[in-house]
């Protein structure tokens, strides 16, 4: 069987369990692994959740335990191009006709009831075990207290910065959020730079051990000099995390290896024709504010920019364009492949009302906006507001 013939069969498994759908609570899930005997805990696991950031720690963290000899599985979401993005082991995703198996395994067990996530999840579990890696990172999902990674016993929780994000979910304040996702420390805990709002909650919430990154970490994390990423939070919290990991645990691991880590789509330049293209996965209002400094300290003149932005209808897309939308002298908005994409012609009113002047433009399709503006006279080429819209460039083969 070819992987194109692999990943047909793993769609037609998946295709009837919505990827939108959200059920919270744990049960679900829980039944069935004891079903299975419990896979998930066969190996030690680091579980990393936050609002921003998550991705981009758990590469971080991937690449130092892999740096010390462990063999790591690492488990993401969402997956940019293919799906099994997801799931891999020592970096390298695990092949669709290998997941296919599990899948056909899992389908088998009778698993009705359980979500897309959590069927995934299951799935990456039974390979971990299988393949017997040293040590697990797993990202949380959307929310902390009730996402499907939360059933394993982390060895180490982190939580990286908290802002408002999925809040029909997660509540509307920054106290609910950060209850909710300070859920997953159970052993002991590292916490990134936050509101002082934040921070009091997972304290007067969390019994466990509790580290905070302080400008000490800070300053460590700006002498590492990591080039390809540039939020000091993200690299100060890794770090933080491996000397915990030392300390408690005697993991022999340094921090040398985040120097040569990548993230596709995480403030990803790329250098076409003389144009400058940035793809950045940002789609939150702390997202968009975080480009609009990533922006300003790593390009030193934008010239002629446009932003090409598109945004689920369930985020705060408003907000978010009000952080950035004055860096640009034009934007192109565009709908995405993703049912919940926002319609641009929403965009452009909420733009034009900012900026009457602003030079705007919409399409229909995120290839055909590649391919006109890397023939136009634009020198930088910003794509941002949704993983989804990265996710589309960058299979372009824009690259």
């Amino acid at each position: 069987m070819t992987e194109i013939e692999a990943r047909k069969r793993l769609d037609s498994i998946l295709e009837n369990l919505n990827p939108y759908s959200i059920k919270l609570g744990l049960d679900r899930i829980e039944h069935f692994l004891l079903k299975l005997g419990n896979p998930q805990s066969s190996f030690p696991s680091i579980l990393v959740g936050g609002t921003n950031g998550k991705g981009s720690v758990c590469q971080y963290l991937t690449d130092c335990l892999m740096q010390s000899g462990l063999s790591v599985g690492t488990y993401t979401s969402p997956h940019l191009i293919l799906l099994n993005e997801r799931i891999k082991i020592n970096n390298r995703s695990v092949d669709f006709a290998t997941l296919l198996d599990y899948a056909e395994f899992i389908r088998r067990m009778d698993f009705e009831g359980l979500t897309y996530f959590e069927f995934l999840t299951v799935l990456a579990f039974l390979v971990f075990k299988d393949f017997g890696v040293d040590i697990a990172v797993l990202e949380v999902g959307m929310g902390g207290e009730f996402d499907a990674t939360n059933v394993v016993e982390p060895i180490l929780s982190v939580i990286t910065s908290i802002s408002k994000d999925h809040e029909e979910h997660l509540g509307s304040s920054l106290v609910d959020i950060a209850r909710t996702k300070s859920k997953i420390i159970k052993r002991v805990g590292v916490i990134s730079k936050n509101p002082e709002v934040v921070v009091d909650t997972i304290k007067k919430t969390v019994s466990a051990p509790l580290y905070f990154v302080d400008e000490i970490y800070i300053e460590r994390a700006r002498k590492l000099n990591v080039n390809r990423w540039v939020n000091l939070d993200n690299v100060a919290v890794s770090m933080l995390a491996l000397d915990v990991l030392r300390d408690m645990y005697g993991f022999n691991v340094g921090s040398e290896a985040m120097k040569k880590s990548f993230l596709p789509a995480r403030f990803e330049i790329i250098k076409i024709d003389g144009k400058t293209v940035v793809i950045d996965g940002a789609h939150n209002v702390e997202g968009m504010r975080n480009l609009r400094v990533q922006l300003r300290s790593r390009l030193d003149d934008l010239g002629k920019a446009i932003l090409v932005f598109s945004s689920l209808k369930t985020k705060n897309w408003k907000d978010g364009l009000s952080e950035i939308f004055d860096m640009f002298e034009a934007f192109c908005f565009v709908k995405t492949k993703n049912r919940l994409s926002e319609e641009p012609e929403n965009l452009t009113k909420f733009v034009g009302g900012l900026n009457k002047k602003s030079n705007i433009l919409v399409n229909k399709s995120v290839n055909d906006c590649v391919n006109k503006l890397l023939s136009s006279d634009f020198d930088t080429i910003v794509f941002a507001g949704s993983l989804y819209l990265a996710s589309e460039v960058l299979a372009c083969l824009i690259e």
